[in-house]
């Protein structure tokens, strides 16, 4: 049976990582109790049907966006923001990632589908509202990973801990710039980004310098 050496969690199956915290196995496969299902997901189809959706949806966003007399920037970016979905689905058919992973990448999603959006549009409500929303509720979610799970989180997504670190200064940036309109939700997505650099430092020191180490010095 192959053993997670963190969560001493047991897993049957062959499995290369744990489930819960992404760490890698250890032990000798053993077969599952229940047999694989024959009932396979056909990954080659799922991806194609993903591909022909992706290119019907841009098709009617650029028809829609020539009906209503959109601007050549906005179409593009809409039609792009729906590309970069399609890539980030791909990737979950693909690879399969675990689910605190998929989450986290998605937050990325957002953020990136955010900006976009908005050096397309100028809208100053982005700036103002959407993104810095999304970037305290990435990094209130992955204080409460870190205070629930500690060292076997910033294990397995230090990298990701560290982007919304520095995305939550994003918000502030564009403060500073002057293209907000109100200023609270990027003082707080920045003081949140703050609080849960302290925390991971406070909790987490010794996991934290080991991970960065291995990302820097790869």
């Amino acid at each position: 049976m192959m053993r997670c050496p963190r969560c001493r969690i047991g897993y049957t199956g062959h499995l290369d990582a744990c489930a819960l915290c992404g760490s890698a196995l250890e032990g000798t496969p053993t077969d599952a109790v229940f047999p694989q299902s024959a009932l396979v997901k056909p990954k080659k189809l799922a991806k194609r049907w993903l591909l022909g959706i992706t290119i019907a949806c841009i098709i009617a966003t650029v028809a829609a966006g020539v009906l209503v007399g959109a601007s050549v920037v906005l179409i593009c970016a809409v039609a792009l923001a729906v590309l970069l979905n399609y890539v980030f689905v791909r990737n979950i058919i693909v690879h399969a990632p675990d689910f605190i992973r998929m989450v986290e990448r998605y937050f990325l999603v957002l953020l990136g589908v955010a900006l976009l959006l908005f050096f397309a549009t100028g809208a100053r409500a982005i700036p103002s509202f959407a993104i810095p929303l999304v970037c305290i509720i990435a990094l209130l979610s992955n204080g409460v990973l870190v205070i629930l799970f500690r060292d076997s989180f910033v294990q397995g997504y230090a990298k990701y801990l560290l982007y919304d670190v520095v995305l939550g200064m994003v918000p502030l940036a564009f403060l500073i710039a002057g293209v907000v309109r109100t200023p609270a939700l990027s003082i707080a997505s920045a003081v949140v980004s703050v609080l849960l650099l302290v925390l991971m430092l406070g909790l987490t020191r010794t996991q934290l310098a080991a991970e960065m180490r291995k990302l820097f010095n790869a």
